[in-house]
């Protein structure tokens, strides 16, 4: 019987080819820097040696999730064509079996349905949106292989979801995983920590280490933290750890009435507080 919730499903990824960069796209790398490292500052070799440490230990552990989910939708009852949107966000794997958190809003149908809604000329009619199925949900592992994956558990209050290995189609394979149990037991206002997160794919899904300092704890009526690092576009569904290699949390959207009000590093111990409380049994 597995230990906790973090421990169950297991999986085997196949190989997949690796990928090849065009010349042209090098083009790209000036912005890619400046998206990379606004107004960076030469780290300290001490700071610099840990991050690196960091990266080496955790680089396996940031894995890219894909996948597209259909939305069948009714306006005045009368359906209308099924609407298809592909989805490419990064993720952490939080359980040697595979399971992997992320931001539940970045793969949301309805966030998406909100959108296409308040851009169709409805006229007064009524637009509902019926059904949503999600597709070819795969995760992209560190290594390259991708493995087949579907949908866990969604938690919206936490804009968390959990996302697992497809135990049908994969065997059994053990995953390195980010331990939310084994939390930063501090965290210090202005204190340096690191980000890892992933390029996207015109650069292989290369990793990136960012320092990133604690600019505001919030205390309630939940504890939040709020990074140097937060608002950069891959920070979602990403971790940050200290100088020791705990992690201090994993970046989601704060949500309020079904809206993003920015994206917050939610603590890891309160993480894995929500989801051992419903995951009870496991």
């Amino acid at each position: 019987m597995p230990a906790s919730p973090f421990d169950f499903l297991t999986a085997q990824t196949s190989t997949a080819p690796a990928m090849r960069i065009p010349a042209f796209q090098l083009m790209l790398l000036g912005a890619l820097v400046a998206t990379v490292a606004p107004g960076a500052r030469a780290l300290p070799e001490s700071e610099a040696s840990a991050g690196r440490l960091i990266a080496r230990r955790y680089a396996d552990t940031i894995v890219d999730i894909r996948g597209s989910v259909f939305l069948k939708v009714t306006m005045s009852f009368q359906a209308l064509p099924p609407r298809e949107w592909k989805f490419d966000v990064s993720g952490t794997l939080i359980g040697a079996s595979g399971l992997t958190a992320t931001s539940l809003s970045a793969i949301d149908a309805r966030a998406v349905f909100e959108s296409m809604r308040s851009n169709l000329s409805t006229s007064g009619q009524a637009i509902e949106l019926v059904q949503t199925e999600f597709k070819n949900l795969r995760l992209l592992m560190g290594d390259g292989t991708e493995v087949p994956a579907k949908i866990l558990w969604k938690d919206p209050v936490h804009d968390l979801v959990l996302i697992v290995p497809d135990r049908a189609e994969e065997g059994n394979r053990s995953y390195p995983f980010v331990d939310l149990r084994k939390a930063a037991e501090s965290v210090s206002l202005l204190g340096n920590y690191y980000q890892l997160s992933r390029t996207g794919a015109q650069f292989q899904y290369a990793l990136l280490v960012r320092e990133s300092t604690v600019i505001c704890i919030v205390e309630r009526p939940e504890r939040l933290l709020l990074t140097s690092t937060n608002a950069l576009p891959d920070a979602l569904g990403c971790p940050v750890f200290d100088q020791e290699g705990r992690v201090l949390g994993i970046n989601l959207n704060k949500m309020e009435k079904d809206r993003s009000i920015g994206v917050v590093l939610f603590p890891a111990a309160d993480l894995a507080a929500v989801i051992t409380k419903a995951f009870p049994n496991q």
